[in-house]
């Protein structure tokens, strides 16, 4: 049966730092945004004594068996096509799951066809605001990859169709915005190789924001996303997108709103920094001829590619932490078996 929002007493588990970077940098965002929208809609309890749920927003590595008393929801995701034994084991302990897409989901109840499975999507917030946009021939052409130093985001295809085909033209321009480790040699650093830019600085959404606006046309050739945030926030200030079309993004992105590419299906790891996780799923690897194409029919006919990305504007600026908060608040009221736990 359901419950109220006042029969809630929401005690967030979850605490990740600032200073996390790569994948995790994804989590502390999807944390400290998600949070501050809940919060706003429903008083947290601070202290699991006082709480009916807990919640945790993070990789199922590190989820840990909770207190029985509380129902225990695991907000996670994984890329691949088959989930690693490590992480069935752990998520198999949550009470109930949430996936940011649903096709996440969908890979979830796979494994898990009796336990209660809820797709909330990210946000992104206002500041991403459109620009107007136009083909300014005193200037390169810029093209930006944004994400996490993990071949999975793509940048290994990026590279190699650049260096293959666009470095010798000096009108044009890539740039690549980074994190990694600190010992990493373009950690904090701007680094510009001919008509590459390399970004590995730590930015404010402010800085992140005007990188968009900076930018022409936003390269995403991923091989799998939970959802595809970054791509999501080029699409609400209007930028031109080329993305792989699968995974969690299709939930918002598609041939209507940007340029898809073609991808085939192989063998890959799905990690990250900080993770020991070394077995093989099936991901998709973008064709980068394909990206290619995209790159120089963008650059043709940028007329048609500034009307997809209006329509991609339109279509993305639905998607708010408040709207992600109160589909949160929607499943929780509606998972009723903590009134049998407390019985």
């Amino acid at each position: 049966m359901g419950r109220s929002k006042s029969d809630i007493k929401l005690f967030w588990g979850t605490d990740i730092k600032i200073t996390a970077s790569g994948n995790q940098l994804g989590y502390y965002t999807h944390n400290t945004k998600l949070k501050k929208a809940v919060t706003l809609q429903h008083a947290l309890t601070t202290t699991e004594e006082k709480a009916t749920d807990c919640l945790y927003i993070m990789s199922p590595e590190f989820f840990l068996k909770r207190p029985e008393r509380l129902l225990t929801w695991l907000f996670t995701m994984f890329e691949g096509t088959t989930i690693p034994k490590k992480y069935e084991e752990r998520m198999a302990e949550a009470d109930c799951l949430i996936a940011p897409s649903t096709w996440v989901a969908e890979l979830f109840r796979r494994y898990f066809p009796e336990k209660p499975i809820y797709v909330v999507n990210h946000g992104v917030e206002k500041k991403f605001k459109f620009v107007k946009r136009k083909f300014q021939a005193d200037r390169p052409f810029r093209f930006l990859w944004v994400g996490a130093p993990n071949p999975r985001k793509g940048y290994e295809e990026v590279i190699v169709v650049w260096r293959e085909i666009f470095a010798k033209y000096r009108e044009l321009e890539l740039y690549v915005k980074t994190t990694g480790p600190d010992d990493w040699n373009l950690s904090g650093k701007v680094e510009r190789n001919g008509n590459v830019i390399l970004d590995g600085r730590k930015v404010t959404d402010r800085e992140l924001v005007k990188l968009y606006h900076r930018a022409n046309c936003f390269l995403f050739p991923t091989r799998g996303e939970g959802f595809g945030l970054t791509l999501a926030e080029a699409m609400r200030t209007g930028l031109p997108c080329i993305s792989t079309h699968y995974s969690g993004l299709t939930d918002f992105f598609d041939s209507t709103v940007g340029y898809t590419i073609d991808h085939q299906m192989g063998k890959g790891t799905v990690t990250f920094i900080g993770d020991t996780l070394e077995e093989e799923t099936e991901m998709a690897f973008p064709v980068p001829e394909e990206l290619a194409k995209k790159m120089m029919h963008v650059i043709g006919n940028y007329g048609e590619a500034l009307k997809l990305g209006r329509a991609a504007h339109h279509r993305i600026k639905k998607f708010t932490w408040w709207r992600s908060a109160s589909t949160l608040l929607k499943a929780l009221q509606e998972e009723g078996g903590i009134d049998v736990r407390l019985s």
